[in-house]
C-alpha cells in the first residue's frame, strides 16, 4: 500500500479542475475506479494500491497535448 500524500491529492485535484473533468471521464483517463478516486479526492482513502499509485501518478506526469 502507498500512502496519499496531501501534495499529491492536491495536484490531482488541481489537473482534473483544469481539464474539467467529471469523476467518470478522470476514471477512463487514468485507468482507476471512479469511486475510488471519489474517495482519494475526497480524503476518505488514504493509502492504495501500488498499481493504482502509478496509475495516477503516470496521469499527473503526462503533458498535455492541446
Amino acid at each position: 500500500m502507498k500512502a496519499l500524500t496531501k501534495t499529491f491529492i492536491d495536484a490531482l485535484t488541481v489537473k482534473q479542475a483544469r481539464k474539467r473533468m467529471t469523476f467518470l471521464q478522470l476514471a477512463k483517463a487514468t485507468g482507476v475506479n471512479n469511486v475510488t478516486l471519489s474517495g482519494i479526492v475526497n480524503r476518505r482513502i488514504e493509502a492504495v494500491q501500488e498499481r493504482t499509485f502509478d496509475k495516477l501518478n503516470d496521469w499527473l506526469l503526462t503533458e498535455d497535448k492541446e
